[in-house]
């Protein structure tokens, strides 16, 4: 078709230039909102008319895309796997063994999903450009479904079956609208809010309508300029991506109608050059990412500006190499010529990707690469709890602001309220709640109680649809788990949350209030690392006078918010953690944190008798004349649990 290839290499120019040098070109991921337009119009102008009358079947159909589309992208996992085996470490081994299990499935845009936005630590992802392949899969399977409709509709008009897509386009934009409000990487990641970008395609080749060759030059130009404004005018911080996605998709549609009525090349699209960039743009975008992501791991810092474009010209020749041996000899039959050897190969790839993804993941990165004291330490940088809420029960009740984490019905719960500390902790509650047959409950939102009131994420509003749910959910009593930063100056806005909202109801009981873990790079596995890899200094061990002065306004500040309610505990976990003044890296070898400031789970047991100890509280319902603070608790106690701790 001609222009399409010139429009091609336009949008793969556009990612390509992004990953490389991301200042110079911050908008060039809306190349791929190209891709998806053009993937609607190319399939639906090809195959449509054969499927809808049975010229060509759906498992045709289905092969034909294997043959295109699965033959370089195994060579590329496998290249990709190898090398990262090769070159980078166990904890962004294991993190890319996850995608790559997903890859045989087109599910990897939903493991990307579950691992959180596409900005966030995208180069430490090799696959992670490959979540636009499993939304175009994926679209295909409801392709198969739209041609099954057609069939059976005969007399379904083509300008009706138009106008139905038209309002599917419609539903699926505003689910993207609504739903990144909430949600920007799930409007990203999803098909339901990507699916209106393919369905313009889709309109585009089924509409016969055609414009005069006299005003498509200026469509075609219009169309090209609004991509190029979409590219250069946006970036990643704008604050609704879908404007910038509409002008890039109107745009390649624009084009794709301009040059639809051409009889002859048009001079920049189909200029040899930028046609043949075109006709290679799915092997670079394949191979682009992963150059780019395992160099810049391997490095240990972002690519230089040779370094970037020393990866584009490798990518370049891999691109030219698996096209010329791999994609058109497959296509056309001159390798593999059997269907049946066809899938026979890309059923073993798919055996061999997940088997490799297992071992990976079993084997925390393949740490067995490594000295054993070293293994540890990099399997202690893995042990982390799971984000949050299980997805599945954020999907079943969207609604609720939190999550049961045990399975007790008790008419005095707990709620854990705080950030990924909280996440850290909440398992270790919920299982001494469970023993003392109280129900343990997690926000879903990562919003610390000093926060609430000072952004729209964690608005006063929200803290009062928690306590709303709270006492419908029989909850009277309240875990606060933050990571105070040193210098803490939240006094006012937690004492404000509290008298103001918390505890101007009676049927809160207790309010505990955990001080912050220790924490210093002492505590940190990667730093023993690169004194391990790169004969870095040791850390200096920390103390627990250090920790004292490093939290002195944090911990006088809890202590004046204890005095004005006796419904207050204060939490100390420092004695649990540092034992004779000196804090503790490990216990019986294995590190207590993942990072400088997360516990690990063997550090999260130091902590049991603290929380055993809380639950107990709670347990007995002491009344306010009767009641012991946990932190009072803890220091009479403190001698005992350490002669106890390992």
């Amino acid at each position: 078709m001609l222009g399409l290839d010139g429009l091609r290499a336009i949008a793969v120019a556009a990612v390509l230039l992004f990953h490389a040098f991301p200042q110079a070109l911050p908008g060039g991921f809306i190349g791929v909102d190209v891709f998806f337009v053009l993937s609607g119009y190319i399939i639906t102008r090809t195959y449509f008319e054969d499927l809808r009358t049975g010229s060509v079947s759906l498992t045709e159909f289905y092969i034909k895309r294997f043959r295109r589309l699965a033959p370089v992208y195994i060579l590329v996992l496998a290249v990709t796997t190898v090398a990262a085996y090769c070159l980078i470490n166990p904890l962004y081994l294991k993190n890319f063994s996850e995608s790559l299990a997903a890859q045989p499935f087109y599910l990897q845009n939903i493991v990307f999903w579950s691992q959180g936005d596409y900005f966030e630590s995208p180069l430490t992802k090799p696959l992670l450009h490959t979540w636009s392949l499993a939304v175009e899969e994926q679209f295909y399977l409801l392709y198969g479904l739209l041609i099954l409709f057609v069939r059976r509709t005969k007399s379904l008009s083509v300008p009706l079956l138009v106008s139905v897509l038209a309002l599917f386009a419609l539903a699926s934009f505003a689910a993207y609208y609504v739903v990144s409000q909430v949600s920007p990487k799930t409007s990203f990641f999803w098909l339901p809010t990507r699916l209106w970008e393919l369905v313009i395609g889709v309109m585009l080749g089924l509409s016969r309508t055609e414009f005069s060759e006299r005003i498509t030059p200026y469509l075609k130009w219009c169309g090209l300029f609004s991509i190029i404004a979409a590219i250069v005018m946006f970036n990643e911080t704008a604050g609704f991506q879908g404007v910038q996605a509409v002008i890039a998709c109107l745009g390649t549609a624009a084009v794709i109608k301009a040059v639809a009525v051409r009889k002859s090349p048009d001079k920049l699209l189909d200029y040899p050059a930028m046609a043949y960039i075109g006709k290679i743009s799915y092997s670079l975008y394949l191979w682009h990412w992963p150059i780019i992501s395992i160099a810049t791991i391997y490095i240990g810092q972002y690519l230089s500006v040779a370094q970037a474009s020393a990866a584009l010209v490798l990518t370049y020749f891999c691109a030219v190499l698996s096209y010329r041996y791999v994609e058109v000899p497959v296509r056309s039959r001159h390798r593999i010529a059997s269907n049946v050897r066809l899938l026979q190969s890309v059923a073993v790839s798919a055996v061999l990707t997940v088997g490799a993804s297992i071992l990976f993941i079993k084997t925390d990165g393949a740490v067995y690469r490594y000295p054993a004291d070293l293994a540890m330490l990099y399997s202690a940088e893995q042990k982390r709890s799971p984000y949050r809420c299980p997805v599945m029960d954020r999907i079943a009740h969207p609604r609720s602001e939190m999550c049961q984490r045990n399975s007790v019905k008790s008419q005095s719960n707990i709620l854990i309220v705080g950030d990924s500390h909280a996440d850290q902790l909440d398992e270790l509650i919920a299982t001494l709640g469970q023993g003392r047959n109280i129900g343990v409950f997690l926000t879903t939102r990562n919003c610390n109680l000093h926060e609430f009131g000072s952004q729209p994420y964690c608005s006063n509003e929200v803290l009062a649809s928690v306590l709303a749910e709270s006492k419908r959910r029989n909850i009277k009593n309240i875990v606060s788990i933050s990571f105070f930063k040193k210098g803490f100056d939240g006094e006012k806005k937690l004492h404000e949350a509290l008298s103001g909202m918390v505890l101007n109801d009676d049927g809160i009981e207790h309010l505990f209030i955990m001080q912050v873990v220790p924490n210093n790079a002492y505590f940190n596995p990667r730093k023993w690392i690169n004194v391990s890899e790169k004969g870095l200094e040791k850390p200096k061990t920390y103390t627990m006078k250090e920790y004292r002065s490093d939290n002195d306004h944090l911990i006088a500040a809890l202590n004046s918010i204890k005095g004005t309610d006796d419904r207050i505990s204060i939490l100390d976990p420092s004695p649990y953690i540092c034992v004779a003044d000196k804090c503790r890296f490990d216990s019986n070898g294995v590190p207590n944190y993942f990072d400088s400031h997360h516990l690990s789970p063997t550090g999260v047991r130091l902590l049991t008798p603290m929380f055993s100890d809380a639950i107990g509280l709670i347990a007995n319902k002491p009344t306010i004349a009767q009641k012991v603070t946990v932190s009072s608790m803890t220091v009479a106690n403190d001698a005992e649990h350490q002669r106890k701790r390992p």
